[in-house]
C-alpha cells in the first residue's frame, strides 16, 4: 500500500474502532439501573464486571495471534459483530444471567477490535510520525470514551437503560461497514497449528486472577475460597510460561516480553490504569449511592476524564520528538499522584467543580502516558509479530483495568455494607495514591529511545502489501 492508501484505511479504522470504545464505555453509568431493575445489590456489579473482563482479556491473545496469521480484517469484522449480538443480549435480557452474557460478548468485541490500532501504527509506521499517529489513535479512542458515559447517562434517566445498548448495537453495525469497505485485508503469515494450550491456559490464568474479587465479594477477605481461584491462576501462568517457550510461533511473545521495551512499561501502565480504573467506577456509585446524583452527572464527571485524555494524547504524541520517554511518562505518574490524591479528601458535599479538577489531573496523565507507553513497546517488535506483541500489551492493560475495578468495587461495597459508605471513596483513594506512587521505582528502568529497532526491519510505508477484499 502507498502512504495515502495507508492513511485512509487507518482512519477508516481508527472510526470504527471509535464506535467500538463508544459501546464500550456505556455501561458504567447504567450499572445501578440495571442492577435495580433485577432487585440485586451493588455487589452483584461484581459479576458483570467479571463477565465482561473475561471476554476483554480472556481471548485478546488469541485475537493477536489470529491477526498476524490470518489477517486483521477477519479479526475485526466479526468484533463489530459480536458488539451488535451482545448489546442486543443485554438490552433484551430476561434474567441477570443473560445480561451477564451479553456483557462477555460486548467485551469479546473490544478484545478483537481495539488493539487492531496499535498493530496498524506499529507495522507502518515507524520513527516520530509513529509517535504523532499513535497519538491520533488515542485520540480517536478517547473520543469514543468522552461520548459514551455521557449519551449513556442522558439515555438511562430519559429512555431507561436498555435504550443504550440498542443504540451500541446499531454502533456495531455501522462499524462492521466501516471496516468491511474501508480497511483492505492484509495476509498474514500462516502458522503451522493453533496454540490450543497457550489459549487454555491463558483463559486459566485470567479467568482465576478476575474471579478472585469475585470471591472476596461473596465470602469475604477472611475467607480461603478466593484462594483456589488464585492458585489456578498461578500454576496456569507457570504451565503458559513452559508450554510458550516451546511453540515455534506462540501466542505469547515471551522472549520480546523479557526486554526493557516491553516489560518496564507495562508495569507501569498496570498500575497507572489500575489506579484509574478503580477510580471511575468507586466514583461512579459514590456519586450516585452517597451523593444522590443522577446518573448524567455521573456522565459529566466522566466528561472532563477522557476530554482531558483525548487531548493529552495528540500533544503526547507530538511531544515524543521533543522529550524522552522516561521524562513523559514521570510526568504523567506525578498528575496521576495529584488527580487520585485530591480524592483523599472527598465527602458527601464535595463539590462538582472539585470533583471535575480532580477527574481532568486523571485524565490528562493517562492520556499522556498512553501514546508513550504504546510507541516504547511496539518500537523493537519483528513486523510478523507486531499483531502478538499490540495485543499481548493491550491484554495487560485491559487485565489491570478490570482488576482495578473488580477491587474497587469489591471495595465500596464492603465499607458500605460497615456503614462506612461516604468515606468509601476517600479510603480508596489513599490506597490508590500510595499503589500509583510505587510505578516511580521502574521509571529509571524506562528506555529513553522510543525506536531503537533498525530501520531494515520496518515495512516501508511505500512498499506494496498484499491485500485481498474479504
Amino acid at each position: 500500500m502507498g502512504e495515502r492508501s495507508i492513511n485512509k484505511s487507518f482512519h477508516f479504522l481508527c472510526l470504527g474502532i471509535l464506535l467500538v470504545v463508544f459501546a464500550e464505555a456505556t455501561h458504567i453509568p447504567a450499572y445501578p439501573k440495571m442492577l435495580e431493575n433485577f432487585d440485586l445489590t451493588a455487589g452483584y456489579a461484581v459479576y458483570m464486571q467479571l463477565g465482561f473482563a473475561l471476554g476483554l482479556t480472556g481471548f485478546q491473545p488469541l485475537m493477536g495471534w489470529l491477526s498476524d496469521s490470518f489477517g486483521q480484517k477477519i479479526v475485526i469484522l466479526t468484533g463489530a459483530g459480536l458488539m451488535a449480538i451482545g448489546s442486543i443480549l443485554i438490552a433484551a435480557a430476561p434474567a441477570f444471567w443473560v445480561l451477564v452474557a451479553g456483557l462477555f460478548l460486548k467485551g469479546f468485541s473490544g478484545a478483537a477490535v481495539i488493539p487492531a490500532g496499535v498493530t496498524f501504527v506499529g507495522r507502518y509506521f515507524s520513527g516520530e510520525k509513529r509517535g504523532k499517529t499513535m497519538g491520533v489513535y488515542g485520540f480517536y479512542t478517547v473520543v469514543g470514551g468522552i461520548a459514551g458515559p455521557i449519551l449513556s447517562g442522558i439515555f438511562v434517566d430519559k429512555f431507561g437503560w436498555s435504550s443504550i445498548f440498542f443504540l451500541c448495537a446499531s454502533f456495531g453495525v455501522i462499524s462492521f461497514l466501516l471496516f468491511s469497505f474501508g480497511v483492505p485485508n492484509i495476509k498474514g503469515e500462516k502458522s503451522a497449528s493453533l496454540d490450543f494450550l497457550g489459549v487454555l491456559f491463558v483463559f486459566l490464568v485470567l479467568g482465576g486472577f478476575l474471579t478472585v474479587p469475585t470471591f472476596i465479594n461473596n465470602y469475604g477477605i477472611d475467607s480461603w475460597m478466593w484462594v483456589p481461584a488464585l492458585a489456578i491462576s498461578i500454576l496456569s501462568f507457570i504451565f503458559l510460561l513452559g508450554v510458550e517457550k516451546r511453540q515455534k510461533k506462540p501466542l505469547l511473545d515471551i522472549e520480546y516480553a523479557k526486554t526493557r521495551n516491553f516489560w518496564v512499561p507495562s508495569v507501569i501502565a498496570v498500575i497507572m490504569y489500575m489506579s484509574f480504573s478503580s477510580v471511575m467506577y468507586v466514583l461512579t456509585f459514590f456519586v450516585q449511592s452517597v451523593q444522590g446524583k443522577s446518573s448524567t452527572i455521573v456522565g459529566l464527571l466522566q466528561f472532563p476524564l477522557f476530554l482531558t485524555m483525548a487531548v493529552a494524547n495528540i500533544i503526547s504524541g507530538r511531544l515524543m520528538g521533543r522529550f524522552s520517554a522516561r521524562r513523559l511518562i514521570g510526568t504523567s505518574i506525578t498528575m496521576l499522584v495529584i488527580g487520585v490524591g485530591m480524592l483523599i479528601m472527598a465527602k458527601i458535599d464535595t463539590s462538582f467543580s472539585y470533583l471535575f479538577i480532580s477527574m481532568s489531573f486523571i485524565g490528562t496523565a493517562i492520556g499522556t502516558v498512553g501514546p508513550v507507553v504504546k510507541s516504547v513497546i511496539v518500537s523493537k517488535a519483528h513486523p510478523s509479530r507486531m499483531g502478538v506483541v499490540s495485543f499481548t500489551y493491550i491484554t495487560l492493560e485491559n487485565v489491570a483495568s478490570r482488576v482495578g475495578a473488580s477491587f474497587a468495587l469489591v471495595t465500596f461495597a464492603l465499607f458500605a455494607a460497615s456503614g462506612n459508605a461516604v468515606g468509601a471513596l476517600s479510603s480508596t483513594a489513599l490506597l490508590l495514591t500510595v499503589f500509583t506512587a510505587i510505578s516511580y521505582l521502574f521509571l529509571v528502568l524506562v528506555p529513553n529511545n522510543q525506536d531503537d529497532r533498525e530501520s531494515a526491519d520496518l515495512p516501508s510505508q511505500n512498499a506494496p502489501a498484499e491485500t485481498t477484499n474479504l
